[in-house]
């Protein structure tokens, strides 16, 4: 009876635990940004597929894979942790002509402030986003990926200029 009991607790126990990714974290290379309407289109390249990180096809397992830029100071990438100001976006394949050879994304990527608790969330004005990125040279991107059972995945930082960004935030 003992025994069994010890069994049903370690399985309680190891149910609970999240396990590692096989890869290591994406180096991801800029390639532009551009506006479609409210939105904003960054494209890049990684040496990992991070649509498929189990080998099972795209997306799958994946509850979200998403590409996060934090715009002001605030640069704690956790999947707990709302970035308060930030572009953000869901990760696709980029199957334009053209695109670069190997793994290219591209992000439609949302700018907003969100409130601490995740509650909230506001688009930012162009006035707004030219006040936060003045004087920055680059923010820092990455990619972070949650899959059921996984801990979170998170490339290594891509850093995306910010004179591209504010070239297409102040198109008329």
């Amino acid at each position: 009876m003992m025994f069994r009991l010890f069994v049903c607790l370690l399985i309680v126990i190891c149910s609970g635990c999240a396990k590692d990714h096989a890869w290591p974290p994406a180096n991801l290379s800029y390639v532009s940004v551009e506006r479609d309407r409210s939105l904003y289109v960054i494209r890049y390249q990684s040496n990992v597929d991070v649509l498929d990180l189990f080998g099972r096809g795209e997306r799958v397992g994946m509850a979200s894979g998403m590409l996060h830029c934090a715009l002001a100071e605030d640069q704690d990438f956790s999947v707990g942790k709302a970035i308060r100001f930030s572009a953000f976006g869901l990760i696709s394949p980029d199957k334009r002509d053209g695109a670069p050879a190997g793994y290219s994304y591209l992000t439609h990527a949302f700018i907003s402030e969100t409130s601490s608790d995740r509650s909230s969330e506001r688009y930012l004005s162009v006035a707004e986003i030219n006040q936060l990125l003045s004087g920055k040279q680059q923010i820092p991107c990455k990619v972070v990926v949650t899959a059921y059972g996984y801990k979170p995945y998170y490339s290594n930082t891509m850093n995306l200029p910010v004179a591209d960004l504010l070239r297409e935030v102040n198109k008329p």
